[in-house]
């Protein structure tokens, strides 16, 4: 993450401090395009090689305005990591996740601790082995709760900030910078 004294002011004002990220189990260019179709993408479009410090301030403008929708792409040994940089993924169902993940694994999990917000989705074999959500900044939504394999592993969404900090998958210094949608 960048630091507030050695980067830009976007970057400082606007360095993921909120976690969330997808990682799917297939090469990178396979998901990049799987990712485009899924989000109703024409094609990938322009595709940045940057570092994980650097894409916060090239996905916003000169005032610190995100320029679209942004994510850092990488790849980890089989898995590509989708580091959501703007937030809109969030709002992702499971059955969203799972039309993406089209029969390959896949976690997303995010965490927002200034709201009491923790997320986190697995997918293996075609089918959603956990679904949880906390939500602590809304009455309606507070937690939705599923788990195919056994009692849950989590209790609150500190649980899932635990395992998105502990994810030594969920990080990558390096990869594309992908601006693929407008700011909705």
């Amino acid at each position: 993450m960048p630091e507030a004294a050695g980067g830009t002011a976007a970057e400082a004002i606007l360095a993921p401090v909120n976690p969330s990220y997808a990682r799917l189990r297939t090469p990178r260019e396979t998901a990049i395009r799987r990712f485009a179709a899924w989000r109703g993408v024409s094609a990938p479009g322009s595709l940045v090689e940057t570092t994980s410090d650097k894409a916060v301030g090239l996905a916003c403008g000169e005032r610190g305005a995100w320029k679209g929708q942004a994510v850092f792409v990488s790849e980890i040994g089989d898995w590509t990591l989708f580091s959501d940089l703007t937030g809109g993924l969030s709002a992702t169902t499971s059955a969203s996740w799972l039309k993406f993940a089209d029969g390959d694994e896949l976690v997303f999990a995010a965490y927002n601790d200034a709201i009491g917000y923790g997320a986190f989705i697995r997918i293996v074999g075609g089918a959603i082995e956990d679904d949880v959500l906390f939500d602590e900044s809304t009455s309606e939504v507070h937690v939705r709760e599923r788990s195919a394999v056994g009692p849950a592993r989590f209790r609150s969404w500190i649980d899932v900030a635990g395992f998105v900090d502990d994810d030594d998958l969920a990080y990558c210094d390096d990869g594309l910078l992908w601006i693929y949608a407008p700011v909705a």
